[in-house]
């Protein structure tokens, strides 16, 4: 999330919007969102419903980090194996790559 904190003044420039997701409760991640300045909400999936969805494993209710990109409404993109460090980066890669994709 460091990455994608430091990164999100770039990100939402380029019109991407960043959201979190985790098995914390309200209260978890709004202390959690506190002391680390995210800048971008956090969604809580307490009930594990997101996880399942995405197929994202969760052992002990802690999701393995992963990175989704929609496009129109559409799944285009789906990293399941992030580095935290580099995870903004990453996304930028991909999303460049797509936009250089015009056939929709």
């Amino acid at each position: 999330m460091k990455s994608l904190r430091s990164a999100f003044a770039i990100l939402t420039e380029n019109k991407i919007q960043v959201v979190g997701v985790s098995m914390d409760t309200i209260a978890e991640q709004r202390a959690f969102s506190d002391k680390f300045e995210i800048p971008f909400p956090l969604l809580c999936d307490t009930t594990g419903t997101i996880c399942e969805a995405y197929r994202i494993e969760h052992p002990k209710s802690k999701p393995r980090r992963e990175t989704f990109l929609f496009r129109n409404g559409v799944l285009v993109h789906h990293d399941r194996a992030v580095n935290p460090i580099s995870q903004a980066r990453d996304v930028i890669t991909s999303i460049n790559e797509l936009v250089g994709d015009q056939s929709e």
